[in-house]
């Protein structure tokens, strides 16, 4: 287990903190959800509501068929000590994906029985930005030199500690073997001292938390509506990151140097949605919705890489190897989330022209937790650190849906509130606001719908630290925008 040591190497980087990342939800689902600011709760008769409110589900009065594809483009820009870069990219994801089986219910009072199953992505982690600059103080190689002298090891202990592939047990071993250290009079030092140093970083994320949904939605007198879903979960997020430095000032033993790493988090959990929606009149609906925590089992996985390109007749004592990796390094724990409630009223607006909807979302965020088995103080830790700088928070979210003929138009925004007590500490916003559009078209079989949303996220980011935090941190911007597609079919 590394944690401790990419935290060291990387920052921001351990599993409490990656939460934020996975449970803090955008607009998602289908397109027409996406146009509204996702304000569904107290909405129905879309398949959005298989997961936001099961409730919704029994206002279908015939089924239906639908999927949606979001294609996303982020724009990042980076800075590091004095320079900025941009990045763009691109991507495509699958943003919802289901049917509803719409059936006539028994007894008077039953209307309709409906059931729905679904996919959906709640989250996407796409994000891609490079960045460089000259540094005059330090480089990696420090920052290594700090962790391999506090181990207290020499280099013969850590060179007994390699597996039989030859790959070292985490990462100042695999620095020091790879040609980043050497060790002389009793500590480890950086290979080359010649400053400034260019250096240059790329760091490309992927992957998604998606969500398959089966669900029921029942309507009594059409006036009451309840419905219940189970959720299960995956998660995969994959992070790549280079970083490469190049010694430009009379260096004595190297040209450059760099440390890589793959970082790859997959699990699996399940949760369970209740909801109700009361029809108080032809005008006015109220809403409810509440979602467990998801109870997942998650393994990471996390590969480091170093090398140096040495300058001719470099003396063998300075140089073990010009290259090493650390052994894939997996680690298996348990990961409780938010529990997640929604209220919501919807109005419908006169001559049947449109409707308004809007909602507030409590995300109980300090009440996550992660356990290991295995290891019971990491455990501890974690949570500690989950205590101390999550915070619940409290989501507004809004939408208007006009109509005209076969022809519809939306509008929304989706308020959240960021879940960290000290937003400013880790040079993220306290809140972001996305803003959303939205055009569509119904006939009598068959429906699509267009979506665009847009918003701004910061952040930061460290290639390595320092015991003195003279370190330099990586600030980014990212404006991503995304339009959802949706297209369906009524049976």
């Amino acid at each position: 287990m590394s944690f401790a040591v990419t935290a060291k190497a990387q920052g921001t980087d351990e599993p409490f903190f990656h939460l934020r990342k996975f449970y803090n939800y955008g607009n998602y689902g289908t397109a027409r959800s996406q146009a509204m600011g996702g304000a569904f709760t107290a909405l129905g008769a879309d398949l959005s509501s298989t997961y936001i409110n099961p409730a919704g589900l029994g206002f279908y009065n015939r089924s239906e068929f639908s999927g949606t594809l979001n294609l996303m483009s982020g724009k990042s820009t980076a800075t590091y000590i004095d320079k900025a870069s941009t990045t763009n990219r691109s991507p495509m994801d699958i943003g919802q994906l289901g049917v509803v089986f719409s059936r006539e219910g028994l007894g008077s009072r039953l209307k309709k029985s409906n059931f729905g199953i679904s996919y959906s992505t709640l989250s996407s982690f796409y994000h891609t930005y490079s960045y460089g600059a000259s540094n005059t103080a330090h480089s990696i190689s420090d920052s290594f030199a700090e962790l391999a002298n506090g181990s207290g090891l020499k280099p013969e202990e850590i060179a007994a500690d390699y597996d039989k592939y030859g790959n070292a047990p985490d990462g100042y071993s695999m620095a020091l073997m790879g040609g980043l250290l050497y060790y002389d009079e009793g500590a480890y030092r950086p290979n080359e001292f010649a400053l400034p140093v260019n250096q240059a970083g790329k760091v490309t994320e992927s992957g998604n938390l998606g969500q398959l949904n089966v669900s029921y939605g029942a309507n009594f007198d059409d006036k009451t509506y309840i419905g219940a879903g189970l959720g299960i979960q995956m998660l995969r997020f994959d992070r790549s990151t280079t970083f490469d430095e190049t010694f430009t000032s009379n260096p004595t033993y190297l040209r450059s140097q760099y440390y890589d790493n793959d970082l790859s988090i997959t699990g699996a959990g399940v949760n369970l949605t209740v909801g109700v929606i009361q029809r108080l009149n032809d005008h006015l609906n109220l809403g409810a919705s509440v979602t467990s925590p998801t109870f997942m089992r998650v393994t990471d996985s996390f590969i480091q890489y170093g090398g140096v390109d040495p300058l001719p007749n470099v003396p063998d004592a300075v140089m073990y190897k010009t290259s090493a990796s650390t052994a894939l390094d997996e680690f298996n724990y348990r990961v409780v989330s938010p529990l997640r409630a929604s209220a919501g009223v919807s109005a419908f607006l006169p001559k049947k022209i449109g409707v308004v909807s809007v909602e507030a979302e409590y995300v109980g965020f300090s009440r996550m937790s992660l356990k290991s088995k295995d290891a019971a103080v990491w455990s501890d830790d974690q949570n500690g650190m989950i205590q101390e700088e999550y915070k619940d928070v409290v989501n507004v979210k809004a939408g208007i849906e006009l109509r005209k003929g076969i022809g519809r138009l939306r509008g929304g925004f989706n308020f959240i509130n960021d879940p960290l007590r000290y937003a400013s500490d880790y040079k993220v916003k306290k809140n972001t606001m996305i803003g959303s559009a939205g055009i569509g078209i119904r006939k009598s079989n068959f429906f699509a719908d267009l979506s665009y949303s847009r918003y701004m996220n910061t952040g930061a980011y460290n290639p390595y630290i320092l015991n003195d935090n003279s370190h330099q941190s990586v600030t980014f911007k990212q404006a991503r925008s995304t339009v959802g597609i949706t297209v369906g079919s009524f049976f």
